[in-house]
């Protein structure tokens, strides 16, 4: 592996759209990688109803589908930093990653994200 900042399963991400023959087997492997974003950012509240716990410390939506308490994007910042940088290939990569727009903002809210400046 790469690096030891990276998980196992972005390191294959990123070795296969590397390893990729043609733009066909790169948007396949995107289209999957959206998927498993989207999987990433929903939660199952106590009803059995799925919300996006996208929100730390969000209110409980009406029925008890509880916010962000079972979204390991929310509790672990290289999750979330990493989960980003998936929805930034997805983007570069030509396909829709509005889904992670609102946890981005988010994650720079919460100081998940760091902004640095550069002068020109």
């Amino acid at each position: 592996m790469s690096g030891m900042h990276l998980s196992r399963e972005f390191f294959e991400l990123i070795k296969a759209i590397g390893e990729s023959k043609s733009k066909q087997e790169e948007d396949r492997i995107i289209a999957r990688e959206v998927v498993t974003l989207k999987k990433k950012l929903e939660t199952k509240g106590n009803d059995g109803k799925s919300s996006l716990g996208m929100i730390p410390g969000s209110p409980h939506l009406p029925g008890g589908a509880g916010g962000a308490k079972g979204n390991a994007l929310n509790t672990n910042k290289k999750k979330a930093r990493e989960f980003l940088v998936r929805c930034l290939y997805v983007e570069m990569l030509g396909h829709d990653g509005s889904f992670g727009y609102i946890k981005a903002v988010v994650s720079r809210k919460m100081g998940i994200v760091v902004q640095e400046c550069v002068e020109c």
